[in-house]
């Protein structure tokens, strides 16, 4: 899955101009958080990757500044102690975790969304996750 993140000015009804322009293309969103830095909104939309590149270009033409890229979908056991785990494992290889964030959880399972710095890298480290 790749992640894309639109950066605009904070402002009623932001989140409705930009789902409305994926939602007219039926461009579904799997995950997406939101939150506000000072006058800026920062909202992080998690596609399957069929779908980015299309919503990329489509937001853009509609006058936001939008950045992709590449984000793993890890698998835990919804217990104490398992992100440290996945933690662990990046940190001895040398990868950065950028943002983390839970898509769902239920049947004593979550699934989160990792973005770090070395990608292909962590996809190796983490294939039990995945």
């Amino acid at each position: 899955m790749e992640t894309l993140t639109v950066i605009a000015p904070d402002k009623i009804g932001l989140l409705l101009e930009v789902t409305t322009v994926l939602g007219k293309e039926k461009i579904n969103i799997e995950s997406i958080s939101l939150e506000v830095v000072g006058n800026k909104a920062i909202i992080r939309l998690i596609l399957e990757k069929g779908a980015v590149k299309k919503a990329k270009s489509l937001l853009e033409k509609a006058g936001f500044q939008v950045v992709a890229s590449d984000t793993l979908v890890i698998k835990l056991n919804d217990k104490p102690g398992e992100l440290a785990k996945v933690a662990k494992i990046l940190a001895e290889s040398k990868v950065s975790i950028e943002s983390v964030h839970v898509i769902d959880k239920q049947n004593g399972k979550t699934l989160d969304a990792i973005k770090v710095d070395d990608a292909k890298k962590a996809e190796k480290l983490l294939r039990e996750y995945l």
